[in-house]
């Protein structure tokens, strides 16, 4: 075979391997066309971090506007569904310590749910589930422990709420 029947052949298997693959329907969401204009009703944020319900709130808006699956207001009068994130553990517990019982290595771990209701009737549309998500760290690097398991633990919420879990 001459190296431009190989380069095709190649070309032929690679486009026949990606064929099935795609990134997910822009319009896919747990919650019905009707109730796709959302806003924040609460944080309930029981820890003492007085950061992490703004950060919560930003990340939250910032990813579902990314996504455009979900049309964002910040005006709850306008909004067709209202949603609550109760958060029920942030901590950054040792995860491995030394001999002298020096903190080697953390974990910053966030846990939470998240329900979505009508904002007409109040019936409550959607729940998340517990949902947790761990960032280990060394000693020094506490702030961005803190900012990458919050992105991710609001990250996986968006996914729930775009893939139908």
């Amino acid at each position: 075979m001459t190296p431009l029947r190989h380069t095709a052949l190649f070309l032929l298997l690679v486009l026949a391997g990606c064929s099935g693959y795609h990134f997910g329907e822009g319009d896919s969401s747990v919650l019905d066309p009707e109730y796709r204009t959302i806003a924040i009703e609460d944080v309930n944020n029981p820890t003492t971090l007085s950061w992490l319900e703004p950060e919560v709130r930003k990340l939250l808006r910032d990813e579902l506007n990314r996504r455009g699956t979900i049309t964002w207001t910040d005006d709850r009068a306008r909004a067709d569904a209202l949603i609550t994130i109760d958060i029920t553990r942030y901590n950054r517990p040792t995860a491995v310590a030394g001999r002298r019982e020096e903190t080697l290595r953390s974990e910053a771990i966030f846990e939470f749910e998240a329900h979505i209701r009508s904002s007409r009737s109040g019936e409550v549309l959607w729940r998340s589930g517990r949902m947790s998500q761990t960032w280990p760290f060394f000693t020094g690097d506490e702030a961005e422990a803190d900012a990458e398991v919050t992105r991710l633990g609001i990250r996986r919420l968006a996914d729930r709420m775009t893939q139908n879990y």
